[in-house]
């Protein structure tokens, strides 16, 4: 595709198991070869299962919202203003610690892999 920008009206997120996503920038809608960016709404109390991502680093920037990012090595508080880096083939969890609203991050990923 080649250069390309997006507003926040043009994104629309849609329903996934732990909340709702949309892909910004990835190879499925600007050919986007070394990375994916996404956003991510964590619903209420939702937790995401531990998963990884082989060969693929994951760097997170939330938005709104108070959670906590999961792996081997540890608890990492996720709130307005944190960034969080999951190294590639770590498995992680990320859990939104608000009952009555959801935790909305920017998710990097690279190489951009799988949506």
């Amino acid at each position: 595709m080649g250069h390309a920008s997006f507003s926040k009206k043009d994104l629309h997120l849609i329903e996934v198991a732990w909340g709702k996503t949309v892909t910004v920038f990835g190879p499925e809608n600007v050919g986007a070869q070394f990375a994916r960016v996404k956003i991510t709404e964590y619903g209420p109390g939702m937790v995401h299962k531990k998963h990884r991502h082989p060969g693929q680093e994951e760097i997170m920037y939330v938005l709104e919202g108070r959670g906590i990012s999961r792996t081997e090595s540890g608890d990492q508080p996720m709130m307005p203003g944190t960034f969080v880096f999951i190294p590639a083939d770590t498995d992680h969890v990320s859990i939104n610690l608000e009952k009555d609203k959801p935790l909305k991050a920017i998710i990097i990923k690279s190489p951009p892999g799988d949506a």
